[in-house]
């Protein structure tokens, strides 16, 4: 694992062209600099033994501003610790920027929808990402209509995954449609969250996704839902019922992902696309029913849909559940896997969570990492101490302080479901803040 002194030197050879003397120069000051050589070496310490790094990684404590601009500068993204050696991930890192008693503050993480006011419902009724579904196969868990719809892989190594799409070609597209069946009728505080997107360059697709309650035949051309339906394209998104249309541009385009979430309490709705509401109704009639059916229109291209998931709840009042249970668990942060760095849908219940703490500052909580079985203990272990320390560290970046927070990981020893389905894993990698 390389010290920043070491990646400095080899990156100077390479430079020396455009810059030999000032980049020598640089370079022997920071390895003559006995200081800055013993800051290094303790964040080296610290991350062997609280991280399970890369090879080659470079580690920097939050403080060291330097450090971490000389990796950046080189194109390495560093792995940030704070000065206790929890990990700060997916955080930009103070410096100079620091209070004026010398303690770091940390902004949002980049890429978090901080306005964002949906929250993901806790009890996770079905989800589906397709990375079990065998390519070129329509998957099991799913209820075939009719049209030309297959698994298929987009991307490659690492950043592979697998996708429903229907459209076989850049030539060809067509019509598809399915049904997801739920273990009990719709709640009536519920949320809905997929993913879309196409490759048409003229962006002529569309999602419809109605209830089973709204025309217990679906057409199975797959092309004319009932009047009371969501709708998503790259041009449009929006709630319909019978004679009335809200719609909003979407705001992205082809080749480009869209994440829809449906939140609805009664009848009282929203959508968002992309961390921006699009459509807010206060009364949409959306029959209950324990099947919803999905449209998928394209034309001569693809149109891919991905994650998923239904579950009942949605926005609530935390601090009313912590002041009566003690303790409040939340499967609505959310982490990139395998990480612990804070996907942009977690925005919202991060909010409210920073708005409990502003509005009860003798309130301290104990923020606690958990996981699904997936992997060995050992990672599971770690991976949830990192996802706690994440959640501590957004906070402290919004303005609370750190010192009301402690952080622990339980990895895979307290499972809230069973491991044997993906609800239940769903379930099992939550978040969890303990009044103390």
């Amino acid at each position: 694992m390389p010290t920043r002194p070491l990646l400095l030197a080899a990156v100077a050879f390479g430079l020396a062209a455009c810059s030999p003397g000032a980049i020598a120069d640089r370079v022997q000051t920071r390895v003559g600099n006995d200081i800055d050589r013993r800051v290094e070496q303790r964040a080296l310490d610290i991350a062997n033994r609280t991280l399970d790094l890369a090879e080659g990684a470079i580690v920097c404590v939050v403080t060291d501003q330097a450090c971490i601009d000389d990796a950046r500068a080189h194109g390495q993204e560093p792995v940030v610790v704070d000065a206790d050696g929890e990990p700060v991930s997916g955080y930009e890192p103070a410096g100079s920027t620091g209070s004026a008693t010398g303690s770091p503050s940390m902004a949002a993480p980049q890429g978090v929808w901080a306005n964002y006011d949906f929250v993901p419902g806790e009890r996770v009724l079905f989800v589906h990402d397709f990375e079990g579904s065998r390519v070129g196969n329509f998957p099991s868990r799913l209820g075939y209509i009719a049209g030309n719809l297959d698994v298929v892989v987009l991307g490659s190594g690492d950043d592979a995954t697998r996708v429903l799409r229907v459209g076989e070609s850049d030539t060809r597209g067509g019509n598809g449609c399915f049904t997801i069946s739920l273990p009990e009728t719709l709640p009536e505080r519920f949320t809905l969250e997929f993913r879309t997107m196409t490759t048409d360059p003229q962006r002529r697709d569309r999602i419809y996704l109605f209830s089973d309650g709204s025309d217990d035949t679906p057409d199975t051309r797959c092309t004319y839902p009932p009047p009371t339906h969501l709708y998503a394209s790259t041009q449009n998104t929006g709630l319909t019922w019978p004679g009335t249309d809200q719609v909003s541009a979407s705001g992205y385009g082809a080749n480009e992902w869209g994440s829809v979430a449906l939140g609805c309490d009664g009848d009282y709705c929203k959508v968002f696309v992309n961390g921006v509401r699009k459509a807010n109704v206060p009364r949409w009639e959306f029959p209950r029913a324990s099947e919803l059916h999905v449209f998928m229109n394209v034309y001569r291209h693809s149109l891919y849909i991905d994650d998923l998931r239904i579950a009942e709840g949605g926005q609530r009042s935390l601090y009313d559940d912590l002041e009566a249970d003690g303790e409040i668990s939340t499967t609505a942060i959310r982490f990139d896997t395998g990480s612990a760095t804070l996907r942009p849908e977690s925005g919202g219940y991060l909010a409210q969570v920073v708005e409990m703490m502003e509005q009860h500052p003798d309130l301290r909580l104990e923020v606690q990492g958990h996981t699904d079985a997936d992997g060995s203990d050992a990672t599971n272990q770690s991976l949830s101490e990192r996802r706690a320390a994440a959640v501590a560290a957004y906070l402290a970046g919004q303005g609370i302080d750190r010192g009301r927070m402690t952080t622990v990981g339980f990895g895979e020893s307290q499972p809230a479901a069973s491991n044997t389905t993906a609800e239940g894993k769903a379930q099992n990698r939550r978040v969890v803040f303990r009044r103390l």
